[in-house]
């Protein structure tokens, strides 16, 4: 990272998490994370290429390929919210791609390509989440690269996030980080409601099992019909199901002309008594001003007013923004069809 070092990087995280800092010391360290954040959309569309080439040979179409840059609140709370203090300089999905395809046979054919890749890129990481989901049901592959190369070296040391979902997968991450959203909770880093936890928990082990795959230890000594019954007698006494029926989705308008011609989208949700959308869209040579608007929109948030969550995207086809990040959209239809069907069974 030859634009900025790991140490100054470090340090500015240690800042924005401290209670102890005057307003000049955090807006020039915040400046920093941003500056250092939107480093990381170069190597992005390096891996983007690699990772749609790999799709399209093993999924076609029907698939979705996706980038984003994770979002200010998140990193810091990522920061917060670990039993051990993390870096900034060593967060490893701050640029973040992901595939969803229909089947695991999709995605370990994806991941097969990736472990017979000659890349130049330093392969930093790669965890298993499907044939050991976390203990919060967490089910996917993740894949984390640090960028290197010498034609374009001050990118060099970035991490790049890869994960490999199946629809499944994708819905339960989703629904997760809905609930988070729009009820105020904590279940991606395993906190929040207890409630809310022992649901996604047995909704996850009864998905693993539709995939033929092992849910989570505390789930491998119980059948699918087993869990299905927990899960429903679970729900008749705490109506979360009903909960999530409330949230209302948020839409816009996919067939404007400036969003099909678009390469970056920033999407704004704001929850204020109801959910409202905002779609900015950017061309491919307008990337700093998507870039800068992300910046604003996550600096004006107001949380007094109404809580806002704020990202930039990028998918090859507007079509795909809703399916590939439904959480901003509270749309977790697919979700709840699914849990209707599983009830039906």
């Amino acid at each position: 990272m030859a634009m900025f070092s790991r140490k100054a990087i470090n340090r500015s995280g240690e800042i924005l998490v401290s209670n102890n800092v005057n307003s000049q010391e955090y807006e020039s360290a915040l400046q920093m994370l941003n500056d250092w954040r939107a480093l990381h959309l170069v190597p992005l569309n390096t891996f983007q290429a690699t990772l749609r080439s790999y799709v399209k040979s093993v999924a076609g179409r029907n698939s979705i390929v996706a980038q984003r840059l994770k979002r200010v609140p998140t990193i810091l709370d990522k920061m917060q919210n670990r039993q051990q203090q993390m870096q900034l300089g060593r967060m490893q999905d701050v640029g973040g791609l992901r595939a969803i395809v229909a089947s695991n046979e999709l995605v370990r054919k994806i991941e097969r390509k990736y472990d017979r890749s000659r890349t130049k890129h330093h392969l930093e990481r790669k965890s298993d989440y499907i044939a050991v989901p976390k203990a919060s049901g967490y089910r996917g592959i993740h894949i984390v690269y640090k960028y290197s190369s010498p034609e374009k070296p001050d990118y060099d040391g970035l991490f790049i996030e890869i994960q490999l979902r199946t629809k499944l997968q994708h819905l339960w991450a989703t629904a997760v980080e809905t609930v988070d959203f729009f009820f105020l909770e904590s279940l991606k880093y395993s906190q929040g409601a207890d409630d809310w936890q022992k649901f996604f928990k047995l909704v996850s082990a009864i998905f693993a099992l539709m995939e033929n795959e092992q849910p989570h230890t505390d789930f491998q000594a119980m059948t699918k019909e087993q869990l299905i019954a927990q899960l429903l007698e679970f729900d008749r006494d705490k109506h979360l199901v009903s909960r999530l029926e409330t949230i209302k989705v948020a839409s816009f308008a996919k067939k404007d002309s400036q969003l099909s011609k678009a390469a970056y989208w920033v999407i704004e949700t704001t929850l204020n008594g109801h959910s409202s959308i905002k779609v900015h869209p950017f061309l491919e040579s307008q990337k700093d001003s998507a870039d800068l608007t992300y910046r604003q929109l996550e600096q004006s948030s107001d949380r007094k007013i109404g809580k806002k969550q704020v990202v930039l995207i990028s998918v090859d086809s507007v079509s795909k923004i809703e399916k590939a990040y439904p959480n901003f959209f509270g749309d977790i239809e697919e979700f709840l069809k699914t849990i209707q069907r599983i009830a039906q069974q």
